[in-house]
């Protein structure tokens, strides 16, 4: 038995290494190194044993006693029923979804039966019915002190009727008290960050009624592993044109992480469908694209690719943010501006890309948060170290990475995770009246949260639905 046990979904798994791993593998074979199970990750000290049930997997450290190890193996499998665990279970972890896999945190995490429970981010990523579902088991956990629970949550996160007190971190200071009159406080702040003045541009968002150029179109797309019988995604129809507005939807492990793979050609089936015009970017089968020219041309910013952002500890905000005009991962050229696809950039380019990066950094830096506290300048923030960031700030660069280099189309998966809430409002003044992007890219929004998306019905935005690998507009 631990004191406490803390399970951190808004900070990156190991993140002390500074180098950059590819997280596309994943798609492809399944490495041996890569074949561990979720059971087997649950208890690590027995997966070497040839087991007939779960009960020859349960050893508990601490106690050895017939008793403890069937209290543990009694509550694992209810709580990995109660969260939707239990087909998962011999399944690769580098299968699972990034919803499935925060819950199987949770469950490991209370499998060292601690006294108390810390939380960062938990509803992150989750849909609607295991949200539901999680914060239901928490609340039972909770009122039998087994363990107490303690939850990060961030500002436009629900929080759970059973909360009876919050502390309020905003700005350099800590509010605590009952939950009604921290609200009372927090309505007041949101408010404020609502009425901030600090946004760059003109409204350049509106979405076209009847865009022409297709940047994305799907046929009968289809993805299976042969380890799994069933295919991930189902003859998926899907077009995407300049200035739509998409959100993307669907429960964890839907198949979202994986037709984001297929839409930026990062999965190796994105090459193998049935005929070159299954799946067409930007004109041309995806076949006939290079990854490499595809990076230049869609800008992404995901789970996925937060965790694997290499941390090097001389990276510069700039040069992260910079490494968005090449799609790369490390600074390169002059003045870490890039190389471009041919080697070389004009003096031009090179002025312009100076320019729109100063551009990007003016609309999302802390001068437009909003904070109470004074920020810092545009220079020092932007030679800061990434490394040295809070996680919030580090998705928000990530953010300026993706549209740095003014893309054809964007997607923005989870992008909100581990932002205050004056910083989400001043990306999202920023993508819909700040001309963050404009009538001629495309953007898809993924997240479980309708009110996530800063675009809504009466500006367009349409919404295409994941059930069990079967896709279609809603």
């Amino acid at each position: 038995m631990s004191n406490v046990s803390f399970v951190s979904f808004a900070h990156r798994p190991n993140a002390a290494g500074g180098a950059f791993y590819d997280y596309t593998a994943r798609y492809g074979a399944v490495r041996e190194e890569d074949r561990v199970t979720l059971r087997q990750s649950m208890f690590p000290e027995e997966a070497g044993l040839i087991r007939d049930s779960i009960q020859s997997f349960v050893v508990d450290e601490v106690h050895n006693n017939v008793e403890d190890k069937e209290e543990r193996v009694r509550h694992f499998q209810e709580w990995v029923k109660n969260l939707g665990l239990q087909e998962l279970l011999d399944l690769p972890l580098i299968a699972l979804s990034n919803g499935q896999t925060r819950r199987a945190r949770i469950v490991k995490a209370l499998l060292k039966k601690p006294q108390v429970l810390l939380l960062d981010e938990p509803l992150t990523g989750l849909d609607v019915q295991t949200r539901s579902t999680l914060i239901s088991l928490l609340h039972t956990l909770h009122k039998s002190c087994s363990p107490r629970v303690i939850m990060g949550l961030r500002m436009q996160d629900p929080i759970p009727e059973w909360i009876s007190h919050l502390a309020l971190v905003s700005s350099g200071r800590v509010r605590t008290g009952q939950k009604e009159e921290v609200l009372a406080e927090v309505e007041e702040d949101n408010k404020r960050a609502r009425e901030s003045p600090h946004f760059v541009g003109t409204d350049k968002s509106a979405v076209k009624e009847n865009p022409s150029k297709v940047l994305i179109d799907m046929r009968n797309v289809n993805v299976k592993y042969h380890e799994r019988h069933a295919r991930v995604l189902k003859d998926i129809n899907w077009t995407i044109c300049a200035g739509d507005r998409w959100h993307l939807q669907g429960a964890n492990g839907s198949g979202k992480t994986t037709l984001l793979s297929i839409l930026t050609g990062d999965h190796p089936q994105s090459y193998t469908q049935r005929s070159p015009s299954s799946l067409t970017l930007f004109g041309t089968p995806r076949r006939s694209h290079a990854t490499t020219t595809l990076r230049t041309r869609i800008g992404v910013i995901s789970p996925e690719l937060y965790n694997a952002w290499p941390r090097a500890r001389d990276m510069s905000v700039w040069e992260a943010v910079a490494t968005g005009f090449d799609g790369g991962f490390v600074p390169l050229g002059d003045r870490g501006l890039g190389v471009g696809l041919r080697g070389e950039l004009s003096h031009e380019e090179l002025e312009w890309r100076e320019r729109r990066l100063w551009n990007v950094l003016e609309a999302l830096g802390p001068q437009t948060w909003g904070n109470e506290v004074k920020p810092e300048s545009m220079e020092e923030f932007a030679y800061r170290k990434f490394s040295e960031l809070p996680a919030g700030v580090q998705s928000m660069v990530l953010l300026m990475r993706a549209l740095v280099g003014q893309p054809e189309i964007v997607l923005l998966d989870e992008v909100w995770a581990g932002m205050d809430e004056s910083m989400i409002a001043a990306a999202r003044r920023y993508l819909k009246e700040g001309g963050g992007v404009d009538e001629e890219q495309g953007v898809v929004v993924i997240s479980h949260w309708e009110e996530e998306v800063p675009w809504g019905s009466e500006e367009g935005v349409r919404r295409f639905r994941l059930e069990n690998g079967i896709g279609r507009e809603a």
